[in-house]
């Protein structure tokens, strides 16, 4: 089965409330419909001080679309672990895997910019130390061991809800392997997934890797003329791979960009894509094992009515012919 998903962060670039709230309303109704015709994943994100109305609580937001749906599965990818108090982001996750049965898997990374540590009064210097302490805490929290009995009444998924470490280093190797939990990779990392492999070998544990395949297919935009799209549409999407490109230059996942600045360059990356349903369907059926596919309807505060079109041809036209 095609691993379909719908990435939301609710972003656009005067970020005006009620421009936020129309994309909100917009998002929850296109995962709603989107269940029912196919959709089997929303992916949320966490980012603070961007001015753009950017997620900045991915537990919330996941938990809005939940709320609507009852097969869905909502991942965030991911929480920034070291600006959360461990002991709340336990009992919100615990909270929603009660409510959703056990439909909430939340990845937590360390982040990478430091206003958002400064505006959260978190101390960037000691981001891994601090995701250390959330990890063995929140465990504790939900296990109710180490002195953490009765905080939290209990989780629908035992031992503990899903909980993956996030990031694209061998420390992040260690730390997941150190605390028995799924790795989950920014990008196709084969070498740092062979390290975790290796300390799980040494540590008893089996072994669980979420890594993006060798081939990176990027956020998928469906439309029936792609050129007038891009023309058209495209400064939506530029806005936001400039955003998001200026906030590191050596980052790595499924669609940074570092120093990107004209949509030639962005469509040159392959990160994001427009694509008509034939050109996707044959894709698909020619890469044998896809991946996910990725997309990402109201990018950089997207025309709404265009969302619809793009999700709807999938549904309409591209998941039928793959059966």
């Amino acid at each position: 089965m095609l691993l379909t998903v719908l990435r939301f962060n609710f972003a656009s670039p005067h970020g005006d409330a009620r421009t936020q709230s129309r994309l909100l309303s917009a998002a929850l109704e296109l995962a709603q419909w989107g269940e029912s015709h196919g959709i089997t994943s929303i992916s949320v994100d966490e980012h603070h001080a961007t001015g753009h109305g950017w997620s900045c609580n991915p537990i919330l937001a996941a938990a809005m679309f939940l709320a609507r749906t009852s097969t869905l599965i909502a991942s965030v990818d991911c929480a920034l672990g070291p600006l959360w108090n461990p002991v709340r982001l336990a009992e919100d996750i615990a909270l929603v895997d009660n409510m959703s049965h056990g439909r909430l898997h939340t990845t937590v990374g360390l982040g990478y910019r430091t206003v958002e540590y400064e505006s959260l009064r978190a101390d960037f210097d000691r981001r891994g130390e601090l995701m250390d302490n959330l990890l063995e805490r929140m465990l504790s929290v939900w296990s109710g061991t180490n002195g953490d009995a009765g905080i939290c009444t209990g989780t629908w998924t035992r031992p503990h809800p899903p909980l993956y470490v996030g990031g694209g280093a061998r420390v992040t190797a260690r730390r997941a392997a150190r605390f028995r939990l799924p790795l989950s990779l920014a990008d196709h990392l084969p070498e740092v997934a062979a390290y975790y492999r290796e300390l799980c070998a040494q540590a008893g544990l089996t072994p669980f890797i979420l890594m993006p395949g060798p081939v990176n297919h990027g956020m998928v935009y469906l439309h029936e003329d792609p050129e007038r799209a891009w023309a058209e549409l495209g400064e939506h999407i530029l806005w936001e791979a400039v955003t998001y490109g200026g906030w590191s230059t050596d980052q790595r996942s499924l669609m940074h960009l570092p120093g990107v600045r004209t949509l030639d360059e962005v469509k040159a990356s392959g990160r994001y894509r427009f694509l008509t349903p034939e050109e996707l369907i044959a894709e698909i059926r020619d890469a044998g094992d896809y991946g996910p596919l990725v997309m990402h309807p109201l990018v950089g505060g997207m025309p709404i009515d265009e969302a619809w079109k793009s999700v709807q041809l999938l549904t309409d036209k591209v998941l039928p012919a793959l059966g």
